[in-house]
């Protein structure tokens, strides 16, 4: 898809390249037989299953505008995030900078992302081991991505303690580890430990520091899925189609519809002089509706003129500058009396027939 964020785009570009991050998601479906052999659920069954079946969404997109620079689904039991990762290969440009999770870090698919040219800043587990070969001016330092079989090899000489004198096999990185303290109004601060491997390998190019700040821009992916799925669709909302074609089709029209607020955004954003983030989506999608609906039959001049009434609109509703926030992972559940259904649990027939007699009053 063509990208919607421009070199002056806030937050869009870092170091000369444009930031783009992938992650994945899940959408709910309808719970039809059809739609469930086709995509299947997540979990192992009974407590932990999802209560409907769902499809795995990925999705490439720029930090700065949100907008989708590509996007594949498929079934949720059949394909993980990785596997689906590899269908966007072909969408990452050596001009660009790929911000990714601490699930993507893996020798095979770090080589097949670095083979289209892209450059990548991707978060890594704690127990990753990278040994230093060397410590650059920043602090930060190169290493080796080791190959499984080097992972093996080096890991049975260091349960055994042996120094293996050969250098591994892999790909060269550069590691940079960092802490993030959040201090909130109410509450004790917490502190939280990064680890970032990168290809970008020269500290005078991309300073740790610099760098660091920059990967926080991957969650604006984040914020992407909760617009796509919470203000767009509709939070809780599934999607209505009962067959597995005409799932892809909505899910296609789904994405198409948000891609194009995305552009809408952007344009206003950059008539506006100011950052992307501060247009509201959700006023976004308000007026969108209204003008589609009010401009079914017209001709391209007057859709053009509607179109810059919409970014009037937009910009006289702009959103104060973001803060520094948190938010807890933590989730305050409904108040429920009723039992679980399970899935394979039959329904009991709905029709009835009432019976109603007034009791009579004794005399």
């Amino acid at each position: 898809m063509r990208h919607a964020g421009r070199p002056l785009t806030p937050g869009a570009f870092a170091f000369g390249l444009r930031l783009v991050a992938w992650d994945g998601t899940a959408l709910d479906i309808p719970d039809t037989p059809a739609n469930a052999a086709e995509f299947g659920f997540t979990g192992k069954g009974g407590v932990n299953q999802s209560g409907h079946p769902q499809v795995r969404l990925m999705a490439l997109t720029e930090c700065g505008t949100h907008a989708l620079v590509d996007a594949a689904f498929d079934a949720v039991a059949k394909f993980s995030e990785h596997k689906l990762a590899r269908r966007l290969l072909a969408s990452l440009r050596p001009d660009t900078l790929l911000l990714a999770d601490r699930n993507f870090a893996g020798y095979e698919l770090w080589g097949l992302a670095r083979a289209t040219g892209a450059h990548l800043a991707w978060r890594i587990k704690q127990n990753l081991v990278f040994v230093p070969l060397q410590v650059l001016s920043d602090g930060s330092y190169l290493s080796i991505m080791r190959t499984p079989a080097e992972n093996v090899r080096h890991g049975q000489a260091r349960a055994a303690g042996r120094t293996l004198q050969q250098p591994p096999r892999g790909h060269l990185v550069r590691i940079i580890e960092y802490t993030v303290t959040i201090r909130p109004q109410a509450g004790l601060p917490r502190t939280e430990t990064f680890r970032l491997v990168t290809s970008l390998l020269d500290p005078k190019l991309a300073p740790a520091r610099q760098l660091a700040t920059a990967y926080h821009q991957r969650c604006e992916i984040e914020n992407g899925f909760a617009e796509l799925k919470n203000r767009l669709r509709g939070a809780g909302f599934i999607l209505r189609s009962r067959a597995p074609e005409l799932i892809c089709q909505e899910i296609y029209a789904l994405l198409t519809v948000y891609q194009a607020l995305c552009a809408l955004q952007t344009r206003a954003a950059e008539h506006g002089g100011t950052d992307p983030d501060r247009i509201s989506f959700t006023i976004t999608v308000q007026l969108a509706r209204l003008a589609v609906a009010a401009q079914a039959a017209a001709d391209a001049t007057v859709l053009d003129s509607a179109r810059h009434e919409v970014i009037t609109e937009l910009l006289a509703a702009l959103l104060p500058t973001r803060r520094h926030r948190q938010c807890q992972r933590i989730k305050k559940p409904s108040k429920n009396t009723f039992e679980v259904r399970k899935r394979d649990q039959p329904r009991t027939p709905s029709n009835v027939h009432y019976t109603l007699r007034v009791t009579k009053h004794p005399t």
